[in-house]
């Protein structure tokens, strides 16, 4: 089955994105890999949305999700690990499956940074208080450039056998603790796989073997399936109608490289890059 589109995201320019292709009677899915919602789950307060004074950000994703629900649009919750571009149509492979297109919006917000591969590999983990117990007495590897990366490797060393400390750019003191070891000035370049669990983490001078991998590489765009379409920084990079360098492939949100960053102008970008991605698929100039 090609859909219409495909929409991969569901916060807040995903969400208005999905509504204005429903009643553009485009046949739609929505791919979302964790709370509809998105980074509004987290927002304790928000009082510059209009039409409330006040509302909290769980109310105001629920009260967003009760009116794209209410259009029975349908939505996998799944995770994007990449996006092939053909000629006629869009590719969308996810931990799951593979979905095709003849256009797709990237409405994916921000949201912890990753490689931009080993996305589909077991044994990677983004948090270490919620993932260290499954590595009792293992070896684990950690991979980050900032002080909290050293904590979360004491915290490792309390629960595992061994944990290999990795960084690039940041300079760490000596730590007092005999089952860490410390490698500075590497870099994850590729990461081996067995069964489709990890194995091996590949760095420019040396190959290290491990049960498990953590990864502490900040906050950013959440674009690491779709590396040909950003910039340096990890954003995308769009015209006034959300299109990208690809034809049929658009974006809106907060992975779009801008000035302002608002709930408010993500949903209006939304809506844009759906009504354009209806022209596009409709041959409408």
């Amino acid at each position: 089955m090609v859909y219409d589109l495909i929409i991969i995201g569901l916060g807040p320019a995903g969400m208005n994105a999905a509504i204005y292709a429903a009643r553009s009677k485009l046949n739609v899915l929505v791919i979302e890999k964790d709370a509809p919602g998105g980074t509004l789950n987290t927002i304790h307060e928000i009082a510059n949305f209009i039409g409330y004074e006040t509302i909290s950000g769980p109310e105001l994703a629920l009260n967003f999700y009760k009116q794209f629900k209410a259009l029975k649009i349908p939505m996998h919750n799944e995770e994007v690990i990449k996006l092939t571009n053909e000629s006629d149509k869009k590719i969308i492979t996810t931990n799951k499956a593979e979905y095709e297109a003849k256009a797709v919006i990237i409405a994916t917000g921000r949201g912890p940074r990753k490689l931009n591969f080993g996305l589909d590999i077991k044994g990677i983990s983004y948090c270490v208080l919620c993932d260290a117990s499954f590595y009792q007495d293992k070896k684990v590897a950690i991979y980050g450039n900032n002080s909290k990366t050293i904590e979360e490797a004491l915290y490792l060393s309390d629960i595992a056998k061994e944990v290999i400390l990795i960084v690039k750019d940041f300079k760490v003191k000596e730590i007092n603790k005999k089952n860490i070891t410390i490698i500075t000035n590497e870099e994850i370049i590729d990461l081996k796989e067995e069964d489709k669990i990890l194995k091996e983490i590949i760095l420019q001078n040396q190959t290290i073997i491990t049960d498990g991998l953590f990864l502490n590489l900040g906050y950013g765009p959440a674009t690491y399936f779709c590396k040909e379409l950003i910039n340096k920084q990890g954003y995308i990079e769009t015209n006034e109608k959300g299109e990208t360098n690809l034809p049929g492939v658009y974006a809106c949100g907060d992975n779009v490289q801008k000035d302002i960053y608002q709930i408010i102008n993500a949903a209006s970008e939304g809506a844009v890059a759906a009504i354009n991605a209806n022209k596009y698929i409709k041959g409408i100039k």
